[in-house]
Parts: structure tokens; sequence; C-alpha cells
């Protein structure tokens, strides 16, 4: 841009709920912020486009940023430069504990539930995948290995999971992964940045390896196994370890 400043990025706003009280225009761009739709440092849409992209009324919108801002999760900027920017914030590692404790029960079944269907779509993407599906895990895979950041892992990691979701060639199944990496992200996932390089890179590698060679029961075997850690971390924090 000759002003140097960056154009708003273009928000699909087909996976906003019909109702569209501000909760779920808070929901709608937390998930997309925690699939990597949005990343640090995008500039939404000014006020009144951006509440017409998301077919809501400016005040239903100026509450929903207000609560994102308190979270951390947008800045929202005055000026002609201005607007909401996304940003990105490192939880309180106790207030993020307490969090998980009170939630406990329905943490352990999303963990069960990311296990059954992103091991389904691991080995539905060996059977059904493209050469540009390869393609894009390999990206997703060389993006992580470059990672220096918590964020640029977390968004590579996430890059390569969807990346699975889409090979397996099935929409409903893709959503079912994305809601519940969507959901894992408000908690124990965010606690696993400083792991992922170690665990999940050689992993990620085996889940490539077997989805390439188009061996589905290796594929869902490992991905079961890589999401273990999940449960794995999850049960570490509720240790106080």
């Amino acid at each position: 841009m000759a002003d140097g400043v960056d154009p708003p990025v273009e928000i699909d706003a087909s996976g906003l709920r019909a109702r569209s009280g501000h909760q779920d225009v808070v929901d709608f761009l937390r998930r997309e912020i925690s699939l990597g739709r949005l990343r640090p440092g995008d500039r939404l849409p000014a006020e009144r486009k951006l509440a017409a992209q998301l077919g809501v009324a400016r005040e239903t919108l100026r509450h929903a940023l207000r609560i994102l801002e308190e979270g951390g999760q947008v800045q929202v900027r005055r000026g002609a430069a201005g607007g909401p920017i996304v940003q990105q914030t490192d939880p309180d590692p106790e207030a993020l504990r307490r969090d998980i404790l009170s939630r406990e029960g329905s943490i352990v079944e999303l963990t069960e539930f990311r296990a059954i269907v992103e091991a389904g779509a691991a080995g539905l993407a060996a059977e059904r995948h493209s050469d540009d599906d390869v393609v894009r895990l390999e990206a997703a895979q060389a993006e992580l290995e470059a990672a220096v950041t918590k964020a640029e892992s977390r968004l590579a990691d996430q890059a390569f999971h969807l990346a699975v979701a889409r090979a397996a060639g099935n929409a409903m199944l893709s959503t079912a992964v994305e809601d519940a990496r969507a959901r894992m992200f408000d908690s124990v996932d965010l606690v696993q940045f400083e792991f992922i390089k170690e665990s999940s890179l050689g992993a990620h590698q085996r889940i490539l390896d077997a989805i390439r060679d188009g061996d589905a029961t290796r594929a869902a075997a490992a991905m079961r196994e890589h999401l273990v850690t999940t449960r794995q971390e999850f049960e570490r924090i509720i240790d106080g370890s």
C-alpha cells in the first residue's frame, strides 16, 4: 500500500450463527483466530463495513469487540489507519490451570472426541488425498519446523491438522475437526506451545508419510498416538506438575 498500511482482511461470515448476538460474534471471531484464519497483526475492516460483513448491528459488534479487547484477542485502534487489530497474547498459567480444573470433565470428553474424528480424518486422507493435499501438508510441516514463536508454532500445527481434515474429502468431518480444535484452543492447546516443536514434528511426519503412502490404518494410528499427548498434557496440568 502507498501509505504503508496493510489493507483490512476479508471476513467470511458463513460460519456465523444465524441469531448473531454479540456472544455469537465473539465466538465466531475467536474461532477464526484459533484456526489461523485471522492471524496476529491482521487488521479487520472498519466498524461499519465489518458489521455489514457479519450481518449484525453496529452496537452488537461494538459489544463483541469490547469483550475481545478485554480478553486480549484484539486491539481497537482509532484513526484512518485504525480498526480492530488481531493480537497474540500468552495466558496466565495459573488462571489457565483454574479454568481447566473447572472444566475437567468436558475437556476429557473433547480430547476423546478429537482422537476419534482426527484419526478418522487421517485414515480417509490416506485413501482420498490429492497431490495438492500433500503439498499443503508439507508446507505446514515446513512452517512448524521454521517456527520460532509460540504463535507461529500454533498456527503451523493448526494448518497441518486442518490440511489433514481437508484431504479427507468430507465436509462434515472437516467441520467436526475444526470445531474440536477451536474448542481445545481455549484451554489445553494453549499450554502445549512450549512442547510443540519437540513432540509434533516427528508425529506430523509419521502422519504425512502414511497419508502419502496411502496407508489408512497407519495414518489413523499415527494420529491417535499424536493426540495422546494432548491428554497427557492435560493430566500434567491437573496434577500441577
